[in-house]
């Protein structure tokens, strides 16, 4: 029984440690808002980046975009985001 106890054990334990290393990468997930790990570059604007409002009313929806952190006045933008991102990227780089 304890054999049989350590062999569920370890089953367990490889098919968790399959899901955190394999499952983000091949289930199609959204990825804009992690970054896995990496640093991303800090956003230079005081305003939502799809509407233009200042972040008045709240905390900003931040999520990070192909290694840029982006901040939007409220998640609902992020539909828009995502519908257009080099749009809305493009704001970023534009001169000041």
């Amino acid at each position: 029984m304890k054999t049989f106890t350590k062999i569920l054990a370890l089953a367990v334990l490889a098919g968790a440690t399959s899901i955190l290393f394999v499952g983000c990468a091949s289930d199609g997930h959204d990825h804009s808002g992690h970054s896995h790990g990496a640093a991303a570059k800090p956003y230079p604007l005081n305003t939502c980046l799809v509407t233009g409002e200042a972040f008045e009313h709240g905390k900003p929806y931040t999520f990070i975009h192909d290694g840029q952190e982006i901040k939007l006045c409220c998640k609902d933008c992020l539909a828009d985001f995502n519908k257009e991102p080099a749009k809305y990227l493009s704001k970023l780089n534009a001169p000041k």
